[in-house]
């Protein structure tokens, strides 16, 4: 009978045998599989980057509900900036007759539907923030930090930072065209009404407005005017406190503003241009990383007065005493061609045209504007329309005095749990349905525009 092979081998050179089968067996499976390895270990960290993605998407919902930044609503996706600017949380210096009560009305709709914390005091509308220790802030939710201030207050950055720490905040403020801005705070704060009764009823624009600066001495090196009419804006970004500084003392004026312009530049992160509301807006929107329809806001009051025009020589009188609003005003609104140089001006123009579009479909959803109704200081607005009353409460909201709302954030930061008005039977308590409506429909992902 015939034997194999590994019957005639000796049983001495069997396990040699073994082993180099085994060797061979391993080495093929090892040169079938280096093509491979590439695609494997592209599998590995494909898998890992995932898993980092769902972290990273499970922390930044978390993060949603108390930072500025929040998930993509009504498919639309978040604006992730990407700019050197780009922080979670706003400090917005809010300066007198700049456009800011509206522009506080958005900030307050995108905290209440967030859940956002404001810093303000329990009981005021204004932030003095001269002493935080006597006079304690309203606290933060349990686990918490600041997300907003937007109130009326002196600027004072040595207490800012401690609140809301630039690292983690936008810094940012609005200026206005100093002649325009004069004329709104001449009339708001009766100054031109009380020189229209000492001169009479007739008396034009133009000698009512001189009337009232020849009665304040002209701006030199040893006295200039802020107030809440005259250079009202650097009056409220800090001026008096920083023009008192020692390292000051001898400066001539121009050299005081000089270096209150460098202080600001370098406090502030973006300054807004009220009389470029909406591209302010859309840089604002950018820097944050806010939606478009995160910024929609409503021409709360038409005017019922004919506009008046001033003479040359007026708004030339009018510079003369603004002296540091006008260079303020002049050196931001420079700086704001940087900013849509940085954002990209092709882009800035589509966000604008795309906005303006937006916001105005969305007015007149919101307004009946064949009708106007009375409201506060003998304002004139339009009708709002069941759609902004029942379906969209947002147009409701938006068309509120802000005074009203801080009232409102107050009531709702002190409950807690940040849900409703906690008492009470004045208007604050009475927005208790919108308030609810708005924080149903952004958590149901139905907060139309």
């Amino acid at each position: 009978m015939m034997r194999s092979d590994a019957e005639n081998t000796p049983a001495k050179s069997r396990p040699v045998i073994k082993t180099c089968l085994c060797f061979i067996v391993f080495l093929s499976i090892t040169l079938y599989m280096i093509p491979n390895l590439d695609q494997t270990s592209s599998t590995s960290i494909d898998s890992e980057a995932e898993i980092l993605q769902l972290e990273q998407s499970s922390n930044d919902k978390d993060q949603a509900e108390f930072s500025g930044r929040h998930t993509p609503r009504n498919g639309q996706h978040m604006s992730e900036s990407s700019h050197e600017l780009f922080k979670k949380n706003l400090m917005f210096i809010k300066t007198h007759k700049c456009g800011t009560s509206t522009l506080v009305d958005v900030f307050y709709l995108f905290g209440v539907r967030r859940k956002l914390n404001f810093v303000m005091f329990p009981s005021s509308h204004q932030l003095e923030l001269l002493n935080v220790e006597f006079k304690p802030l309203l606290a933060p939710r349990p686990g918490t930090v600041y997300n907003m201030q937007c109130q009326h207050g002196t600027f004072r950055p040595n207490i800012e930072h401690t609140i809301m720490p630039k690292e983690t905040s936008l810094y940012s403020t609005i200026v206005r065209s100093p002649v325009s801005q004069f004329k709104s705070a001449f009339s708001f704060f009766g100054a031109e009404g009380k020189v229209k009764k000492k001169l009479g009823s007739q008396a034009t624009i133009d000698e009512l407005i001189a009337n009232y600066l020849n009665s304040h001495p002209p701006p030199d090196d040893n006295h200039v005017t802020t107030s809440l009419i005259i250079n009202s804006i650097a009056n409220d970004l800090g001026w008096t406190s920083f023009s008192n500084r020692p390292e000051l003392e001898g400066s001539t004026l121009q050299e005081k503003i000089d270096a209150f312009i460098q202080h600001l530049d370098n406090e502030m992160d973006f300054v807004m241009i009220t009389d470029r509301m909406d591209e302010s807006l859309v840089l604002l929107k950018e820097y944050l990383g806010w939606n478009i329809t995160d910024i929609m806001y409503l021409n709360r009051m038409v005017s019922s007065k004919p506009k008046v025009t001033m003479s040359d020589e007026t708004k030339a009188k009018i510079l003369q005493y603004q002296v540091i609003d006008r260079q303020i005003f002049d050196h931001f609104n420079a700086s704001f061609e940087r900013h849509i140089d940085k954002i990209g001006r092709e882009k800035v123009s589509s966000l604008v045209k795309q906005f303006r579009e937006m916001r105005e479909a969305f007015e007149n959803k919101c307004f009946n504007k064949n009708k106007t109704v009375k409201g506060p200081y003998n304002s004139i607005s339009w009708e709002i329309t069941d759609y902004g009353k029942n379906v969209n409460v947002a147009c409701t909201f938006l068309q509120t005095r802000d005074v009203i709302l801080t009232k409102v954030i107050t009531q709702l930061q002190l409950s807690q749990d940040y849900t409703v008005p906690i008492n009470g039977s004045s208007k604050p308590y009475l927005l208790k349905p919108i308030v609810m409506k708005l924080q149903r429909d952004f958590a149901n992902n139905a907060d139309p525009v």
